[in-house]
């Protein structure tokens, strides 16, 4: 009779407990050994059979249920052998140090080490050593042999690295054990009960017990075209057994739902249940649901869990699995779960380098190479780094932000002017974190989980990970091959610490995980979630290394497109339970549409409705989502801008008192940006460290100053000269010029340290460059005009950080249908001619968004020059002013950025008279354009990476059918007092 015998994982425990119960009943003592052991290929399977055998008997001790792995160290312990495992991390750390040793390009691309760990443990498994491995690949042809060789190259100094630490690999355990076991050591016969698949290494163990009479039964969860190697394996014993193979399903005296009350008595053929899943897809109990999103899909099988629970099902009897879940899928099932009032059997997981503890210790590590970023120094503070100085990291991350101090060594930062407390607190921090890590070590490894406070079970958890870290590097110090900071950092990214919260004791605990560690488990009810294509099944992808044309000639288990394993997995959940709930969502709530699964295909499909679920009797099923979007958008509501006269009257009033055309541009262009930025005062946060240029602001400041200098220092003829002398720019010109970028440059450097050099003399030069065009083409203008600069950087008003500094002291007043402004400012430049006044502007790179000045005054999204143009009309009381912007990149000049205040008042009037009424009236709509070629109002707006009408498509399309923020207002009466609605 043949030993292999097929059925599901319940009735593999069942038969299983049964026989370790039959055998238990004749000894006297309840702590004598068993008559025979199990081996299993999970600790779900080990729970199941437990689980039948405390069915069967009050309590059971001494039960011998072993994995491989296990059975096979307590065979080599028994035999006084205490062999040390490799340990994943000191795997991992010994091919990222072979790598280091060869010299050649392949073994420094990216994720080499890995690959080739995987690939080693692809040979070692298939039973080879790496002698086998390399005598085959000398006889056989490969793709690449020469690849092949370096591969082995760096195998040879994995081993020899792994043997100098006193362990072996973890096959090399199967192959002694087994080698144990046939000198004829001790071991009890085995029952092999749910294994489908085995590794070469693992099968030479089970091989070994077969050989000495020690394997009493093996039972396999079912027959399937994956499976079938080892079940040929397992029943070839030279004799033919096909006839003899027992299967539950054709069984007589079937119990529910066809499962056999004696599933091992009757033959038939080992093929029968290959195709089991395709046929029962219609079967009773199975059904498929679509969500709309993943959200809804684990949010509402939560809510069945939750009625199941309450209905008096058992939390055993009910299960969630998936093939694969990320870390977002299970937040969502732990908070889902909570809200409904049980629990999961998920393990909260926190990578070491998401803990504030593992954070710090690889911001620390990396702190000096990466030249002491601003940011990465304060989140060490706020990490809990025990430091001596003593500093607000919310106060000194504000100033930072507003100094412009990107990073730098202490003695770079000790040069920046104008140091506040909190920025010298910063200094001297920054000194303290260079002498923490001018020696980073082996030996500075193991202080680095003292630097930190330890607050709480987890941070001693973090700690103690640290330590073994530590402690690896440290037994590693053997190999003597050098410190490799990178490999520290890829140990701590390769630990995970498990998050354990209290809960109340009465609370329902339900299986949920993943189908790999589903096997063995069976279940009443079970949700099998996501299933769409690209998660189940899962593609596979082909070894870069060793390909699976060279596997097939070497005799190394090939990868193959895991077509067979994911329709074997698939089959296990119908095997595993009465009532099986398919589910997956239609969308990933972005945009993208999501498939379902090719392996439910043919299922019938029940579509989800939310709608369903809704308290609200009023509204039809549905027409809830439509009812939202319409709540949403176009209803002139608060969140839209519409705010009403009354609700920002104090801030209205106060911000119109004294106004900027700075800011009235800003209405022209969205006038929701002109109430987050002006009215609510909402700003940017910069991130200096990650900014490696100039900023926009300070380079336009910067370009501003250099200018103003230059001009203030010319005189009459120079003019005359640079004109003759073009196109070529005289050269004492040249030399001022480059004379003043220089100076600005380097108090640029005084006051806040580059955190780039290279990148800031790049943009110096580059500075030299453009400005030197730009005043060749600038001056020969001039002359051909006959136009002279006479005032620059013009201020007028009374809003100056510096009342010496103001060239005319009153603001410009203009009143508008009894409403009047009061507009400070400051203009770049003023050019005078013998009867009229041009005013000019500066813009930094192509100005590109002020294109077709003149037709952008009318349309109100540029009125900032239009008004610089009043102001001096009326200063110096001329009709005859024109202005103009002057982009800093030369380009095209056409006339195309100027205008003729004359050609403009009028209309110019009218547009301030709207848009002043309307921000009395409280009407600020959202008005997103961010294309160049037109006025681009998203560009510097704080919130418009939060904007609903711009991201909403069918609100930003209808909103931009009036073309501008004019328009939309004059459409909707905002000129008549009041007429807002909220």
């Amino acid at each position: 009779m043949s030993l292999l015998r097929f059925a599901r994982y319940r009735e593999i425990a069942l038969e299983t407990a049964q026989r370790l119960a039959g055998g238990r009943d004749s000894a006297p003592d309840p702590l004598a050994p068993w008559a025979e052991g199990v081996i299993v290929p999970s600790s779900a399977m080990a729970e199941a059979i437990v689980r039948e055998l405390l069915k069967t008997r009050s309590g059971v001790a001494a039960v011998a249920i072993d994995t491989l792995e296990s059975l096979s160290r307590r065979i080599l312990n028994d035999a006084g052998d205490y062999p040390h495992i490799a340990s994943d991390g000191e795997r991992r750390l010994a091919m990222r140090t072979a790598v280091r040793t060869i010299d050649h390009p392949m073994m420094e691309s990216r994720g080499v080490a890995s690959m080739l760990e995987r690939a080693y443990r692809d040979v070692r498994d298939s039973g080879l050593t790496l002698e086998e491995f390399r005598a085959r690949a000398q006889r056989r042809p490969l793709r690449n042999p020469g690849r092949t060789k370096l591969i082995i190259r760096a195998w040879e100094e994995y081993e020899r690295l792994i043997a100098r630490l006193g362990a072996i690999d973890p096959a090399d355990l199967f192959v002694r054990a087994a080698e144990r076991i046939r000198r004829g050591a001790a071991v009890p016969p085995q029952l092999l009960a749910g294994f489908y698949d085995m590794t070469g290494v693992q099968f030479a163990v089970v091989d070994a017990l077969r050989e000495t009479q020690k394997l009493a039964a093996v039972w396999m969860p079912i027959d399937h075209p994956f499976s079938r190697p080892l079940a040929e394996r397992l029943g070839d014993d030279g004799t033919d057994r096909t006839d003899e193979v027992c299967h539950p399903e054709r069984s007589e005296g079937t119990g529910r739902e066809g499962h056999a009350k004696t599933p091992f008595t009757q033959p038939l053929p080992p093929r029968s249940l290959a195709t089991l899943g395709m046929t029962r897809n219609d079967r009773p109990g199975v059904h498929l649901t679509v969500y709309p999103t993943r959200h809804d899909e684990l949010r509402e099988t939560c809510r069945t869990v939750s009625d199941l629970l309450a209905a008096g099902v058992d939390a055993h009897d009910i299960g969630i699995v998936a093939r694969s879940m990320d870390a977002y899928d299970k937040q969502l099932l732990h908070r889902f779960a909570a809200e409904h009032g049980f629990r999961t059997t998920l393990a909260e997981i926190i990578p070491l380098k998401a803990h504030r503890l593992g954070r710090g210790v690889i911001t620390l590590l990396r702190l000096r190479d990466r030249g002491y970023p601003r940011a990465e120094v304060l989140e060490l503070v706020r990490d809990g780094l025990r430091t001596k100085t003593n500093i607000n990291a919310d106060k000194a991350d504000a100033e930072t932000r507003v100094a412009r101090i990107a990073g730098g060594t202490s003695a770079e930062l000790r040069t920046v002017r104008r140091k506040s407390p909190v920025i010298e607190d910063y200094v001297k921090l920054v000194a303290e974190l260079e002498e923490l890590t001018a020696s980073i070590d082996v030996p500075f490894l193991g202080k680095l989980p003292g630097l930190f406070r330890i607050e709480t079970k987890l941070d001693v958890a973090a700690a103690e990970e640290l330590d073994a870290i530590a402690d690896l590097f440290r037994r590693t110090q053997v190999w003597n091959r050098g410190f490799d900071l990178n490999a520290v950092v890829d140990a701590i990214e390769n630990v995970e610490l498990e998050e354990r919260k209290p809960q109340p004791e009465k609370t329902p605990r339900v299986f949920a995980g993943e189908i790999l560690r589903f096997r063995g488990r069976s279940f009443q009810h079970l949700f099998a979630l996501r299933m769409q294509d690209d998660v189940f099944p899962q593609r596979r992808n082909e070894d870069p290394l060793v390909p699976d044309a060279d596997r097939r000639a070497l005799g190394v288990r090939e990868i193959g497109d895991g077509r067979d394993e994911e329709q074997l997995l698939f089959q296990l959940l119908y095997d595993a339970t009465d009532e099986l709930r398919f589910s997956y969502a239609a969308s990933d709530g972005f945009g993208k549409i999501l498939r379902r699964s090719r392996l439910v295909r043919d299922m019938p499909a029940v579509a989800h409705d939310d709608s369903a679920a809704s308290p609200s009797p009023i509204v039809p099923p549905g027409r809830l989502r439509a009812l939202q979007m319409l709540t949403m958008a176009g209803t002139q509501s608060v969140f839209d801008g519409y705010l009403g006269p009354d609700l920002l009257r104090d801030r209205v009033a106060k911000t119109l008192e004294s106004v900027t055309p700075t800011q009235l541009e800003d209405f022209g262009e969205c006038p929701h940006k002109f109430l987050v930025k002006w009215i609510l005062g909402v700003k940017d946060l910069d991130d200096p460290e990650r900014e490696l240029q100039i900023h926009h602001r300070d380079k336009g400041t910067l370009d501003h100053q250099i200018l103003e200098q230059f001009y203030r220092r010319l005189k009459p003829n120079d003019i005359a000269e640079a004109a003759a002398a073009l196109p070529r720019l005289p050269q004492y010109l040249v030399d001022l010029l480059e004379q003043l970028i220089d100076q600005a440059f380097d108090q640029l450097e005084a006051d806040a340290p580059p955190f780039n050099r290279t990148v800031r003399d790049i943009e110096r030069r580059a500075t030299k460059r453009i400005l030197r065009d730009f005043v060749t083409h600038d001056l020969g203008e001039l002359a051909d005009e006959g136009l002279l600069p006479s005032h620059f950087e013009y201020r007028f008003g009374q809003r100056h950080r510096r009342p010496e500094q103001i060239d005319h002291p009153e603001p410009f007043i203009l009143d508008t249908r009894g409403i009047t402004l009061r507009v400070d400012g400051t203009i770049d430049r003023i050019d005078r001619g013998p009867t009229r006044f041009r005013i000019v502007d500066y813009k930094s790179g192509k100005a590109l968004r002020h294109k077709n000045l003149a037709k952008k005054i009318d349309r109100g999204v540029r009125l900032q020059l239009a008004l610089y143009a009043m102001a001096v009309s009326d200063f110096f009381e001329s009709t005859d002013v024109s202005g103009t912007i002057k982009p800093l990149v030369i380009g095209e000049q056409n006339g195309a950025f100027a205008f003729d205040l004359a050609e403009k008042r009028e209309a110019l009037l009218e547009t301030l008279e709207l848009f002043v009424t309307s921000i009395r009236n409280g009407v600020f709509p959202a008005f997103p354009n961010d294309r160049d070629e037109d006025f681009n109002s998203c560009k510097y707006c704080p919130v418009n990476h939060s904007c609903r009408t711009k991201h909403d498509l069918d609100e930003r399309y209808a909103v931009q059918q009036k073309k501008d923020p004019r328009t939309l207002l004059a459409a909707e009466g905002a000129t008549v007092e009041g007429a807002t609605r909220s």
